[in-house]
């Protein structure tokens, strides 16, 4: 009888000739992910520099080119992260939920089995933080100085501003201010009534209006994301002090515990009720921005705002 059982725990220890499979597919795998890997940089530190050179040389003022190409190296980057997700369910998670069917979770080996899976799941995590990274840098090329788009605008109102004349009597009419659609101003020799069509690109100005009242309050943007993302941190900080509770029997040292996670729940809340309040400070700012740039919007931006203050 004693020898069965020796027998048995023999078999239990020994390790299984799937073991060998388990290693060769993960080593595979990460060899995969790497050249994976390697290939997508490559696209990104090739692309990026010829978007932001596209997306400053492009004439067309709805940068219709530098949409296609950046659309075309997006597709490739998203290819790449597809082939990495098919892979592991093919080679991974298929092998794992095959041999989970036969290895007992009772069983010692069973632990190969779980290892593997973390190892791998581990490494294709890894791979997405990257894929995460260049899809950041390569959004990032999107983003358009708008102050200098802002400028243009400016300086063609400047050429042409004085260069309106009335069909009726010939007189010299004055553009006072930059019109974002077609707009009747009257003449002041014989009050005769004028057609005053704004240039494609003055009409772009409601266009990127918004945008770039963003970007001059991005900063206070910013300041509001700090102070909103504590919060979390802070209630995980909190939850592992919890934790390291469950087992501490010390007085001492559970009341120093204690008192630390009274005082990160101060904090937390401190946070929960200055980071509305540091939105509104951006939120009102962006839409001040705002009107400046395009005044005559400023009716219709004021009722944005009060609805956005209202949802947030």
């Amino acid at each position: 009888m004693f020898g069965l059982f020796n027998k048995q725990n023999n078999e239990e220890t020994a390790i299984p000739e799937w073991n060998a499979e388990l290693q060769e597919s993960q080593q595979r795998w990460f060899a995969f992910l790497e050249k994976l890997e390697v290939k997508m940089e490559e696209l990104a530190t090739a692309a990026i520099p010829e978007l932001k050179q596209l997306l400053e040389e492009d004439e067309d003022l709805y940068k219709r080119t530098f949409h296609r190409v950046y659309a075309g190296v997006r597709g490739q980057l998203n290819n790449i992260r597809e082939k990495a997700r098919d892979t592991y369910e093919e080679k991974i998670n298929c092998i794992y939920y095959d041999l989970n069917s036969q290895v007992s979770v009772l069983s010692k080996n069973h632990d190969l089995l779980s290892d593997f899976r973390t190892a791998c799941s581990d490494r294709h995590n890894e791979f997405e933080r990257k894929f995460e990274h260049w899809s950041d840098q390569i959004e990032k090329t999107q983003e358009r100085d708008l102050e200098i788009e802002y400028q243009k605008i400016l300086n063609e109102f400047e050429t042409i501003k004085d260069k309106f004349s009335c069909k009726q009597c010939g007189g010299n009419i004055t553009i006072d201010k930059i019109f974002l659609i077609e707009t009747y101003i009257s003449c002041p020799y014989c009050q005769s009534q004028n057609t005053f069509a704004p240039s494609t690109q003055a009409r772009m100005l409601q266009n990127i209006a918004r945008g770039l009242a963003e970007q001059r309050t991005v900063h206070l943007y910013e300041a509001f994301e700090t102070e909103n993302n504590k919060e979390r941190e802070l209630y995980h900080q909190r939850h592992e002090l919890s934790l390291s509770k469950i087992h501490q029997t010390d007085s001492r040292v559970l009341n120093e515990i204690n008192t630390k996670m009274d005082q990160l729940e101060i904090d937390r809340q401190n946070v929960i009720q200055n980071a509305p309040k540091l939105y509104q400070v951006y939120l009102r700012a962006m839409y001040d921005e705002w009107n400046k740039i395009t005044p005559d919007l400023k009716e219709h931006n004021e009722k944005m705002y009060q609805n956005q203050l209202h949802y947030k």
